[in-house]
């Protein structure tokens, strides 16, 4: 390995080393003070609707007792308490009392201590009332003893709040609320499992970026002022026209092309001077052209052979925008699906992602010689047409139908940005690293599903199902613009048409029984099953099991987190 490489592939690895430990400490600090804040902030919400619940029985009480109901003898009373109980999940109990003895009640009752009971006023305001400096005290103390709290199944005494009711002078009447630890701590446990998602999710997401800004302004700068300079040591002045450089390496190399290029302006310069004052004008002639092609003074490079970085990032952000809405497709169906429909509950709720996998199969084939046809870069952006259309059309679907027709339109402009950024990657690799080439492709797919399928989910969970779409719909014209910006106008792929022009080579490969074993019997059947479970049975499943969309993301990125590791 040359000098040059080494310290390309040195200063890549402390610059990706760096940033990732940074972006991992930032989002870990980021993350802890989120899920303490979150833990800091929620207890005044739970106590004002504590206070309201307890409020709301308590007018009612009086109100029963104002129109000369006995407090003894209110009827209905436990049955009104079970409905009361049964809306708000994060009460154990609520109870009413006459002189200490409890009346009326729903729910397992704890000891009832007036002493013991939290003043809604004073909690409150000692809550919303603290500064940003008290907060972040009570983040670096309480941190310790929150984060093993998430994963305990030790439930605690319930949070008591009592009112008083005005009965009589002789009897001491109150309206008791218990509210649950565990509802506090169940909450707690979510946020803490989507900030983990979110933390892995931007790791990845700092990878691709640190990558690729990595290659444009480091690597790739470095290689070509490393060429350049070989080609000058040994007295090739050639000059590269079209190559765009970035940063201050990228400006180093600039000048040692522009160093070339002004040699070949005072050289064609000096040949137009002599050459019309010499009566000898052939020899003079054949000895400057001998001196121009030895030092290659009049040598233009304009051919730029591209890298794999150019499609990375554009491949990753579309891909990315397709998987957000992975995790809830069955479940976004049900929502539309009428029972009148001609088709049944079973087949429709499974449809969108059948018409999606057909349309990506049967346009594939087309797809590769559009590519052969007008070019990468131009079929990604063709291509983003139908892909966000279809986002649009799910995103303002009013019934099961509009969501299969508009599932099929993104398949088709999917289709063909996948086939275009494969072709670009195959068109821009060398037979030596063409393995790795299509490694890249894989492992940009696996960790663009991974962090979609997870973030899609936590914010369905939030936000709904729809504005998921509009999402994808603003990062799939996001990819169209870093497409623009990075991919090649046109490739040198001579060698590659010739050989997908040669008659016979679907024909060849359709002879080669070994293949065809693969693909019937491996990998058709592999992408059914996955499909089939994966994306269909596992979020039906689990929302059956009363699972939250985000814990339905989380359980599927898993697949993702296993195979990305095993790709590499």
């Amino acid at each position: 390995m040359n000098q040059a490489q080494t310290i390309a592939s040195l200063i890549n690895k402390r610059l990706i080393y760096i940033t990732i430990i940074s972006a991992f400490v930032a989002s870990f600090l980021s993350a802890a003070y989120t899920l303490v804040e979150f833990n800091f902030s929620i207890k005044p919400e739970l106590l004002k609707k504590a206070n309201s619940i307890a409020q709301i029985i308590h007018d009612d009480v009086e109100l029963a007792i104002d129109v000369g109901v006995p407090y003894q003898q209110i009827s209905g009373m436990e049955s009104y308490l079970d409905d009361t109980l049964k809306k708000y999940p994060e009460l154990t109990f609520v109870a009413l009392t006459q002189n200490d003895d409890v009346l009326y009640q729903a729910g397992v009752v704890e000891e009832l201590d007036p002493t013991y009971a939290i003043s809604f006023e004073k909690t409150s305001s000692q809550y919303l009332s603290a500064s940003f400096i008290e907060r972040l005290v009570v983040v670096l103390k309480e941190l310790p003893q929150l984060l093993p709290s998430l994963f305990s199944s030790e439930t605690t005494r319930s949070d008591l709040f009592q009112l008083p009711i005005n009965v009589a002078e002789d009897v001491s009447a109150r309206v008791y609320v218990g509210l649950s630890s565990t509802y506090v701590q169940s909450q707690l446990t979510d946020i803490f499992f989507d900030i983990a998602i979110v933390l892995v999710a931007v790791l990845l997401v700092c990878f691709e970026v640190v990558m690729v800004v990595v290659m444009v302004y480091i690597s790739g700068p470095l290689e070509e002022s490393e060429s350049i300079l070989k080609r000058q040591v040994k007295g090739d002045f050639s000059v590269n026209e079209k190559i765009t450089y970035h940063g201050v390496i990228g400006t180093f190399a600039d000048r040692l092309n522009q160093d070339s290029k002004d040699l070949q302006s005072r050289f064609k310069a000096l040949f137009s001077k002599l050459l019309p004052q010499r009566t000898d004008s052939a020899e003079v002639n054949s000895k400057l052209k001998s001196v121009s092609d030895r030092f290659s003074l009049q040598n233009k490079m304009g051919v730029h052979k591209g890298d794999v970085v150019d499609a990375r990032i554009p491949l990753f952000v579309f891909s990315f925008a397709e998987e957000l809405s992975k995790s809830f497709m069955p479940l976004f169906v049900n929502e539309f699906y009428q029972p009148s429909s001609w088709i049944s509950k079973d087949v429709m709720l499974g449809l969108p992602i059948s018409v999606f996998m057909f349309v990506i199969a049967a346009c594939t084939p087309f797809a590769a010689k559009w590519v052969d046809r007008w070019g990468q870069k131009q079929l990604f952006l063709v291509g983003l047409i139908p892909a966000i259309g279809g986002y649009f059309g799910c995103a303002f679907a009013t019934d099961a139908m509009d969501i299969v027709i508009s599932r099929g339109v993104t398949a088709f402009g999917y289709a063909i940005i996948t086939i275009s950024c494969q072709s670009y990657i195959a068109a821009v690799v060398t037979s030596e690293n063409r393995a790795k080439g299509m490694a890249m492709f894989v492992g940009v797919l696996m960790t663009a599903t991974m962090c979609g399928t997870a973030l899609g989910a936590i914010i369905a969970d939030r936000i709904g199902y729809q504005p998921v779409f509009l999402l994808s719909a603003v990062l799939a014209a996001f990819a169209g613009i870093l497409a623009w910006r990075m991919f090649i106008g046109e490739l040198d792929t001579s060698e590659g048409k010739k050989s997908a022009a040669q008659k016979g080579s679907v024909l060849l490969l359709m002879k080669n029984l070994r293949f065809m074993a693969v693909i019937l019997f491996c990998a058709i059947p592999a992408k059914i099953v996955l499909t089939g479970f994966l994306y269909f049975l596992v979020p039906l499943y689990l929302v059956s099991l009363d699972a939250s969309q985000s814990e339905i993301g989380r359980i599927m990125m898993i697949y993702s987190l296993v195979i990305i590791p095993l790709s590499l």
